[in-house]
């Protein structure tokens, strides 16, 4: 009796075949036709964007996955399963491959006729026998759609200067590259021989798709206005493609203002490449949900903020390690809900068992101790900032990347994105999906005798965004026994957060009140029960110091 492979034995087969074929000649010196590395690169990584790779990829990769998950969910019957999966895998991969090989070729024309500045980059999903099996071997990654930039150039703008209004040539190029993810324009190329079984399954394929318009700026001005003007934008762009057929439900957009740059802001022509729409499509809502989630910032391109001033000149040769005048504290007994704010009242702790450093200076500002400022102390080690490890994975050209240019936080400036927004109704794609522990928790330390409290502190998956501004309280000269009643400081800074390799890190901006700058916190990787590190900065009698701050979860009675 004859039995089907094993799954690991359908990724030997496949990856060696992709092996032995790429380490052939380009021909055979016998008959001068193509080798089979040829044929192979021709059929899998042809140069050509009209070439048929994705399809022929999506059959293979569709079939493989399909296979898997065939083996897996078949119960006893493994050789059946194994069978029905790589039918129905390759048949849905090559369906959905053939259809973004069609969509690149044809923006490729577009592109020529009217000489735009764009870029195309594959998107594509990587799965691994750890989605089925305990193995966790790559298997070859299958495209399941495209983000196209479309970029300015010089002389011909898409918007003028603060406008949200499309300039007449950019209007029909739009337009023209609008009618490429329309119903309408794929049955057409199907042709009269299509059977109404194939039209059938490329109206259902289409109708899962979920196209989003993605308005982008470099980071020259204000923060805000750039998200704001970037959204008109695309909305102006995805009102343009529901003009041109494309289903109002399937569309979205969204203002990411100059949150995710493509090019390095320190050059004008890296600016330039920056402000630009983006055309991302998705095969379904399930990868549309997982890009939300894996996309991530290349940091590698922020500059620092242009009213940073060089704090380092002060530090001196100063490298040793602050320390924070925190005391030893008690069990907190806590009876508040976890969305409510949590005062000072809610935290108990044992009093100081020396006088703390914490006093009220004539600015104002108050003394936290730690040590005048220097980047080594006052930086936190965030790894490379990418995307969290997925079994599922999206495919990009952007790498991870490092964050030495806004490596303290004084160096950075919040930065302002708007939320996904769908183009029927303008309201934005619902979230409730937070990281491990960080949705509305409270947490507090005591820092130089003072107690430095964050509340409604929440990230979401998508991205690692923040969700909300926190509410940050400050209590001078905190007393646990007379629990000052009302914080000295009390605000709702702005925070930017970053998913690096070390954990994520949350940068909140107190933008000088009381003389504090602004605080680093880093979180571990895939938990937020407590901190891995922190730092405060802070001005005082014209010195900026540098703090450790290490916040503990307040831990709530239900």
């Amino acid at each position: 009796m004859s039995h089907a492979p094993h799954p690991k034995k359908w990724t030997a087969i496949i990856v060696s075949l992709s092996l032995g074929l790429q380490s052939c000649v380009t021909t055979d010196p016998k008959t001068g036709k193509p080798s089979l590395g040829e044929t192979f690169k021709q059929t899998f990584a042809s140069d050509d964007p009209c070439a048929n790779n994705a399809r022929n990829i999506g059959i293979v990769a569709g079939a493989l996955i399909g296979g898997l998950i065939g083996n897996k969910v078949s119960g006893s019957n493994k050789a059946l399963g194994t069978v029905i999966g790589l039918g129905v895998g390759g048949a849905l991969g090559g369906l959905i491959g053939s259809e973004v090989d069609k969509r690149q070729c044809e923006l490729a024309k577009i592109q020529k006729k009217y000489d735009l500045e764009m870029q195309v980059s594959p998107i594509e999903v990587q799965a691994t026998e750890a989605n089925v099996s305990s193995a966790a071997q790559p298997q070859q990654p299958q495209k399941v759609g495209l983000s196209v930039s479309v970029v300015d150039v010089d002389g011909k703008p898409q918007f003028q200067s603060g406008s949200a209004i499309l300039e007449p040539d950019a209007n029909i190029h739009f337009a023209e590259i609008a009618r490429q993810y329309s119903l309408k324009t794929q049955l057409d190329a199907l042709g009269s021989n299509a059977t109404q079984r194939e039209r059938d399954e490329v109206a259902q394929a289409f109708k899962r798709k979920r196209v989003l318009l993605i308005g982008h700026t470099d980071d020259t001005g204000s923060t805000k206005l750039n998200a704001e003007l970037s959204e008109q934008r695309a909305r102006a762009v995805a009102a343009l493609f529901k003009n041109n057929g494309v289903a109002e439900e399937q569309l979205y957009y969204q203002g990411a203002g100059e949150t995710l740059p493509i090019a390095d802001n320190r050059t004008d022509d890296g600016r330039a490449k920056n402000r630009r729409v983006e055309i991302v499509d998705l095969s379904n809502e399930e990868v549309f949900n997982l890009y939300l989630q894996t996309r991530h910032a290349n940091t590698a391109y922020y500059r620092p903020a242009e009213q940073a001033a060089t704090p380092g000149k002060q530090a001196g040769s100063n490298t040793g390690v602050a320390k924070s005048g925190s005391a030893k504290t008690a069990e907190q007994a806590v009876s508040k809900s976890a969305s409510s704010p949590v005062t000072a009242k809610d935290v108990k702790r044992v009093a100081p068992k020396t006088a703390a450093p914490g006093t009220m200076v004539a600015s104002h500002s108050i003394d936290f101790g730690g040590v005048p400022f220097n980047s080594q102390v006052a930086s936190l080690d965030v790894g490379e900032v990418k995307s969290p490890n997925k079994g599922l994975r999206l495919i990009s050209e952007a790498q991870a990347s490092d964050m030495s240019a806004i490596r303290t936080c004084d160096l950075d400036r919040p930065r302002q994105t708007g939320a996904v927004k769908s183009l029927k109704g303008d309201k934005a794609v619902a979230t409730s999906d937070h990281l491990p522990g960080l949705y509305g928790r409270s947490w507090y330390d005591n820092v130089g005798g003072h107690l430095v409290m964050l509340n409604k502190v929440s990230v979401l998956r998508d991205g690692a965004a923040p969700a909300n501004a926190p509410e940050l309280k400050v209590y001078t000269r905190y007393d646990a026994s007379k629990a000052n009643a009302r914080a000295d400081v009390e605000l709702n800074p702005a925070v930017n957060t970053y998913q690096g390799s070390n954990g994520l890190l949350y940068r909140v901006f107190a933008e000088g009140e009381a003389g504090i700058k602004c605080m680093d916190i880093l979180w571990p990787q895939g938990s937020a029960t407590e901190t891995k590190g922190g730092k405060i900065l802070y001005s005082r009698a014209d010195r900026d110091y540098v703090v450790d701050f290490k916040p503990k979860m307040v831990n709530v009675k239900k």
